[in-house]
């Protein structure tokens, strides 16, 4: 064959480079337009965006696209294709990762801590419902399912200690990015509500990562006293390094290079120095043993505070990671998923007693404990539907528990379906429980009600 040129680079060369890359290109296209649509569909439907993108992820996999288009499927994902699929995967694997430790980094560089200090013992009382009464009922779906962990897809043996701990953890998650959209779309962020909602959940989710953290470490210790000690130790130097070194060197730096006029926006030097710490933080605790994520959100936390730093690098990194990453990474679990996972009428009893315990811990606790101190009746139940919402931060979590094989597939695919069931009932439950009240009027002027 003829050597083909262009400004003397050899074409043959360059497309033989790019056999591996076309599949990846091609399966890029469908996750961002497939989350594009159901994002408008979700938003057409008064859900939040979000929702539609972590649904169009699930359609992807097998459980939808590959059961009714097997030969589509396998082509675009590339699973069965001479070992391609292996390769395809590891490439949507790493995206999705990298997507999670930016995506961290921006949820702990946006957390707020002042709402904990303004709320005081109202929220402290829902933080703690939300989180002791979750944990301890799912101790107890752990310890009644555990025996039967086998008879649901494990393929090997798994710490009944860990499963528990894990289940523990996963039901005490609150979605706060997500709630705090929510929020925003039917105007709530600026009330009392608003503001004890996302306090409470701020608590939770800083609780639910400690223990995730103290989880993986119990599991890759496989609890070895020695092991466990030495990754708890590591993590708290870590924490402590990035609180009382990385930020006061760095902090100041950032808000220098920040422009004053105008937009807040980082010079690209100080982009490209933000990046190479995320992922030297990210590389560290990973070397540690409790995954890349931690030390991304970790940092993000140690350089919170500073409105003009948060801003510019939001505006550098939301909507990139909000329209690549994401997507990829809920299509990332969707690949996980499958619901041919739940073979059995048993499998099925299992998945709606994690849902019924998930809700009954969540809206339950949290809105038993809002009630209790004061709140009205409408407002408290809201409090306890909102603090419900899974979403992200669920999925995040569930991979975790998947990567750290602490969970089967059956129970990953019953925890992907609570995390996605519970954010769906939120927006509609809260909007009807809050009818009669004094929020009713900006719920109608939003259309989230009717007259």
């Amino acid at each position: 064959m003829p050597d083909l040129a262009i400004s003397g680079m050899p074409v043959v060369l360059a497309a033989g480079r790019e056999e591996a890359l076309r599949p990846l290109l091609i399966q890029l296209i469908v996750i961002i337009l497939a989350a594009r649509a159901g994002a408008a569909v979700a938003r057409w439907l008064g859900q939040p965006s979000v929702v539609g993108e972590i649904v169009a992820g699930l359609v992807l996999g097998p459980s939808l696209f590959g059961a009714l288009a097997p030969d589509w499927f396998a082509a675009v994902f590339g699973r069965g294709a001479g070992g391609m699929g292996t390769a395809l995967e590891a490439s949507l694997t790493s995206l999705s990762q990298i997507g999670l430790v930016l995506l961290l980094f921006m949820i702990g560089i946006e957390f707020d801590f002042s709402h904990v200090h303004r709320q005081g013992r109202t929220a402290a009382a829902v933080s703690v419902a939300g989180v002791v009464l979750p944990f301890g009922l799912g101790l107890g779906l752990a310890g009644l399912m555990a025996p039967r962990l086998e008879a649901l897809g494990a393929t090997g043996w798994i710490d009944p200690r860990s499963f528990a701990l894990f289940l523990g953890t996963a039901m005490s998650i609150t979605a706060i990015p997500i709630l705090g959209r929510i929020l925003i779309e039917m105007g709530l962020q600026h009330t009392a509500l608003g503001a004890l909602v996302i306090a409470a959940a701020a608590c939770d989710d800083a609780v639910g990562w400690t223990l995730l953290a103290a989880v993986s470490a119990l599991a890759t210790g496989n609890f070895e006293p020695a092991a466990i000690v030495r990754m708890v130790g590591a993590t708290l130097a870590f924490a402590a390094a990035m609180l009382f070194v990385v930020r006061p060197l760095l902090l100041p730096r950032l808000e220098r290079a920040v422009a004053s006029d105008g937009e807040p926006r980082l010079s690209l030097g100080a982009l490209s120095l933000v990046l190479a710490v995320l992922f030297a933080a990210a590389w560290v605790t990973s070397r540690i043993g409790i995954f890349a994520i931690f030390g991304a959100f970790l940092l993000g936390a140690s350089l919170s505070g500073v409105p003009r730093v948060r801003q510019a690098v939001t505006r550098h990194l939301s909507d990139f990671v909000t329209v690549f990453f994401l997507p990829i990474f809920f299509t990332f679990t969707g690949l996980r998923t499958n619901v041919g996972s739940l073979d059995s009428p048993e499998a099925w009893g299992w998945c709606a007693a994690v849902f019924a315990v998930a809700v009954v811990g969540k809206w339950g606790g949290c809105g038993l404990a809002a009630r209790l101190s004061g709140v009205p009746a409408g407002e408290a139940a809201c409090v306890g539907v909102l603090m419900n919402t899974r979403a992200l931060m669920e999925l995040i979590v569930i991979n975790v528990g998947m990567d750290l094989g602490v969970i089967p597939p059956a129970v990953y695919c019953m925890l992907v379906f609570m995390a996605v069931g519970t954010t769906l009932m939120a927006t509609p439950l809260a909007a009807r429980l809050l009818r009669r009240t004094p929020h009713e009027a900006t719920l109608v002027a939003r259309g989230f009600l009717k007259r």
